[in-house]
């Protein structure tokens, strides 16, 4: 369904929301932590040890009351982020800093800023690019620097169900398999509540994608996790959603050294790559 353009007028008022900001304070619990391990079948010492990369994303999480959410289980728009009325948004990536280690048992301060609202054409028509820098800090030390990109489009068409290449039906060894069960407690532990990841009619009957589709900071977490076992501690972390992933489907995950980059992937089993990272360590 087409939807009439966005007028100067409205994107003045989007971008009015650039220099927004937003301070948040949360408690780095382990049982929280236990829980992103247990989802991820990654092992965790506990205690006040640091967090693995990205697994801050299991912090600092909206409580909207379930009321309050809309039609795909977002938050209302218009508070902190723009009131973009294109329906559809995306996480479509991130840039981040690993500065100081993030340890668990403490509280941590994130504060945030809308520092860019771009309106750019794409194969699906309009597309509006929010940016949010953030930092995270702990006991006074700066410990994550993150600039994500929220993209909002139209409706779009109807995506095609993925068809595996003849060689990629099976699992092979080293592939990821994201199931209905990892995707429901990665939504429950990051408070989640985007509807295209566990409501099976609606992502099929109202959004168009042929199946449940895989978060986008958990392909981000596999990624960088891979990374990380290739070259050891990371210094930052840039990824790149360029397709959607779905349940029950395997995914290649490849990693390649360059110097002080680690390149990784996630590879869908039609051969098209879903996401892109760089890594420096």
């Amino acid at each position: 369904m087409s939807h009439a353009p966005i007028t100067e007028q409205e994107l003045s008022r989007y971008r009015s929301h650039i220099g927004r900001r937003m301070v948040e304070t949360d408690t780095v619990a382990p049982e929280v932590i236990d829980r992103i391990a247990a989802t991820l079948d990654r092992p965790w010492p506990g205690g006040d040890a640091a967090l693995p990369p990205l697994w801050h994303y299991g912090l600092f999480l909206p409580t909207t009351p379930t009321a309050a959410l809309g039609r795909d289980g977002h938050p209302p728009r218009g508070d902190f982020m723009p009131d973009v009325r294109l329906p559809r948004r995306m996480f479509a990536g991130s840039d981040m800093r690993f500065l100081a280690p993030l340890r668990a048992g403490m509280p941590a301060t994130r504060t945030s800023e809308v520092s860019a609202v771009d309106l750019r054409s794409g194969k699906s028509g309009e597309l509006v690019f929010v940016r949010v820098k953030s930092h995270v800090v702990q006991q006074d030390a700066l410990c994550i620097e993150e600039e994500q990109t929220i993209v909002y489009r139209g409706e779009g068409a109807r995506q095609p169900a993925v068809v595996p290449l003849p060689e990629r039906t099976a699992v092979a060894p080293g592939d990821w398999l994201p199931t209905s069960v990892e995707m429901f407690r990665y939504s429950a532990v990051t408070f989640n509540t985007h509807r295209i990841h566990y409501d099976l009619p609606y992502v099929t009957g109202v959004e168009g994608y042929p199946g449940l589709v895989v978060q986008g900071p958990l392909i981000a977490t596999r990624l960088c996790a891979l990374a990380e076992t290739t070259v050891g501690p990371l210094r930052s972390f840039r990824f790149r959603a360029e397709a959607a992933l779905f349940v029950d489907q395997p995914v290649r995950l490849t990693a390649t050294v360059d110097g002080r980059e680690c390149r990784v992937a996630a590879e869908r089993c039609d051969g098209v790559t879903a996401m892109k990272a760089t890594a420096t360590f």
